[in-house]
Formats: C-alpha cells, sequence, structure tokens
C-alpha cells in the first residue's frame, strides 16, 4: 500500500503553492486597485478644494465679481500673465489657474456668474479601474477618462 503512494505528498505541495500563489495575486491586483482608486479619491478632493478657493476668494472681494467669471481657454492664458498687484480678480484668477494646473491631470477650469450664483466647473483626465470603451462598443486601450466636478455657490454682499 505504501508503494503506491508514492509521490503523492509532493503532488500535495504543489497544488498547495499553485493556491497560495493565486491568492497573493488576487491580493496584489487589489492592492494596485485600491492605490488607483486612492489616487482618484485625491485628485477629486483637490477639484473641490480648489472650486471652494475661488468662491472664497470672490467672497474675500465683492466689488469685482465682474471680472471673475472666464473660459477654460482665458484660464489657459491667465497661467502666463502677470498682473498687477491692484487688480485682485486678474491676480486671483492667475494665480487660481496656476494651482488648477499643476494640482489636476490636465486640469480645465471655467467660472460663470449669473444672477449672484457662482458656478465652477473644473474638468481633468483620471485613469478608470476599467478600460474605457466605445460608444460602439470598441475598446481604446485607454483608461483615462474625463471627469467634471461643477460647483455652484450664492455670493452675496453683507
Amino acid at each position: 500500500m505504501i508503494r503506491q503512494q508514492r509521490g503523492v505528498g509532493m503532488i500535495e505541495i504543489l497544488v498547495a503553492v499553485l493556491i497560495f500563489a493565486i491568492g497573493l495575486l488576487g491580493v496584489g491586483g487589489m492592492q494596485i486597485f485600491a492605490l488607483k482608486m486612492n489616487t482618484n479619491a485625491e485628485i477629486r478632493t483637490r477639484a473641490n478644494l480648489l472650486a471652494m478657493d475661488m468662491v472664497e476668494r470672490m467672497r474675500a472681494n465683492p466689488s469685482q465679481w465682474d471680472e471673475y467669471p472666464m473660459t477654460a481657454a482665458e484660464c489657459s492664458s491667465a497661467v502666463s500673465d502677470s498682473p498687477s498687484s491692484t487688480d485682485i480678480a486678474a491676480l486671483d484668477r492667475s494665480l487660481w489657474c496656476q494651482k488648477l494646473e499643476r494640482e489636476l491631470p490636465e486640469g480645465e477650469g471655467t467660472i460663470a456668474m449669473t444672477n449672484g450664483v457662482v458656478t465652477i466647473t473644473l474638468n481633468w483626465q483620471e485613469r478608470e479601474g476599467r478600460e474605457i470603451t466605445d460608444a460602439d462598443g470598441s475598446g481604446t486601450g485607454s483608461e483615462l477618462a474625463e471627469h467634471e466636478f461643477v460647483l455652484r455657490a450664492r455670493l452675496t454682499n453683507v
């Protein structure tokens, strides 16, 4: 009976090692996914803080509210501008656009104001946890996706 079981222990060890290796691959995949999602959460937090930063800058300078609205193209050009220190709105816009460019991957921002309500829209590129597909269902081979954050706040003179 013992002669027929020769090598069975080695097969059991190999099966155990295989199961352990598959488990480690799963843990590694979950770790990579968690790191990616953590980075995305950090970027979204930065977007929220950037939008709130501009709202607070506007609240601190109510006499120039009409000077703050801008498009994404104007924000891109504001990064290279060097406004005078007396034009607070232009200085705020330039500093904000520089932070936007630095802190969000391929970040763009717009500011619109209607009837005392400011709308700040931020767009950026972010890695998704899945492969992006086109409308026809074919894969693009890229995990980058466009994201948007919109903040609306009512500004009031106190």
